[in-house]
């Protein structure tokens, strides 16, 4: 046989391998006859890679489903206990560590607090020592770890792991991923934070059965992750969702990136947190955090109900944007930002419904899921995970499976 043929059936089999781990995630429990129906694939194929994938302990048998006539059908999910995966939400002086399953489950949660030092190694080192932290959190019931997650802001090249730029730290083209990698026996990858949420929702939340979608940040920063065809859209050096460094405001005030009138400089919750400090400059301590300026609105004091309402029209004017370029069907709304409510979603509603094109809005779903830094962690986790559902024809992929 040539090496051509070989190579093509070989191919062949592991983007049919792929599709079956892909419909047992997207499904959570079948039947092999209900595997075969949505898989496409052929009954002899697929109870081939049944039977492989339970040689390998990727997937596991749990009993039979309700009896429907005929033979009772043995039920098939994936193994949780595959592997694990280690995520790190890195911010500019603390990081966030998760460890989780392959389902998504997290097994393991911790904050730590660094000294602010933006120098690429000693970052690295502080990595390391929380990695080791983490692994020895992990028992032999968890299965093999598949590799380390970084979650950071900035424009980020993730097939070369490299931070191209970072606004937080002042970064550029620094290969942060191969660094860590260099210091460990397992892979590292490292993304956009707010791609890896993406990535979580695709795998195990509300973009599962969803072909097209963006999910939209607010907080400490503005951002936005794309998913275009099940595909997740990076641009064409991964600065592809710089929702918050669009302009919104002429001469407006200095965003962190140092351009004017970028949305992250009018609307996210420091800009909040500046607009109400300007003019209530007596109460600069009081009025100090996102949360404390929400329980101000709640008590009814004007300025804070007028920051918040700001936040959310120039939050809803991108929005619009994005949804008119896109047309996706759903938008989830995520981040520590939303935990401000109806104060700031009530006027992006509207600013959408003002400048939505035609009807775009109405075929377009919107969810609502806070993002704490757990969930940040367990995101970069995910970046990980994703790499064994990734399709083989993907220049990343997971090759021992």
């Amino acid at each position: 046989m040539s090496s051509f043929v070989r190579g093509n059936r070989d191919l062949i089999k592991a983007m049919n391998r792929s599709l079956v781990l892909n419909t047992l995630r997207r499904e959570d429990v079948l039947s092999r006859t209900q595997l075969t129906e949505k898989s496409g694939l052929s009954v002899g194929t697929v109870s081939q890679i049944i039977t492989e994938l339970l040689s390998r302990q990727w997937i596991i048998e749990i009993g039979e489903g309700d009896y429907t006539g005929g033979r009772r059908q043995t039920l098939i999910r994936l193994n949780p206990d595959a592997g694990s995966a280690i995520g790190l939400k890195l911010m500019e002086n603390r990081v966030a560590c998760a460890v989780t399953n392959i389902a998504g489950k997290t097994l393991y949660y911790r904050d730590y607090a660094y000294s602010a030092d933006a120098n690429p190694q000693a970052i690295c080192d502080k990595l390391y020592e929380i990695v080791q932290d983490a692994l020895n959190s992990i028992t032999a019931q968890h299965g093999r770890l598949l590799g380390i997650g970084i979650g950071v802001a900035g424009v980020i090249d993730a097939p070369r792991g490299v931070v191209h730029y970072s606004p937080y730290f002042g970064w550029r083209d620094v290969s942060l991923a191969q660094m860590l990698q260099d210091k460990l026996a397992v892979p590292v990858y490292i993304e956009n934070d707010v791609n890896t949420l993406t990535i979580s929702e695709q795998l195990f939340g509300a973009g599962r059965h969803q072909q097209n979608y963006i999910v939209a940040t607010i907080g400490r920063g503005i951002g936005m992750g794309i998913v275009i065809n099940h595909q997740l859209f990076r641009g064409s050096k991964g600065g592809g969702g710089e929702l918050g460094h669009i302009t919104v405001m002429q001469d407006g005030p200095q965003c962190s990136c140092g351009k004017r009138g970028c949305l992250e400089a009018v609307a996210s919750d420091p800009a909040v947190v500046q607009y109400v400090q300007e003019r209530l400059p007596g109460n600069a301590k009081a009025l100090n955090t996102l949360g404390n300026i929400l329980a101000a609105a709640q008590a009814g004091n004007p300025v804070c109900r007028e920051a918040l309402a700001r936040s959310g029209e120039y939050f809803g004017i991108a929005l619009s944007t994005m949804i008119n370029v896109l047309n996706p069907s759903l938008c989830i709304l995520s981040g520590e930002g939303v935990t401000a409510g109806e104060f700031r979603l009530n006027p992006m509603r509207e600013a959408l419904k003002k400048h939505t094109f035609n009807d775009l809005l109405d075929s377009t779903e919107f969810v609502v899921e806070p993002a704490d830094d757990r969930m940040w962690a367990r995101g970069a986790a995910s970046l990980v995970i994703s790499k064994v559902f990734e399709s083989p024809l993907a220049e990343a992929q997971i090759t021992s499976l």
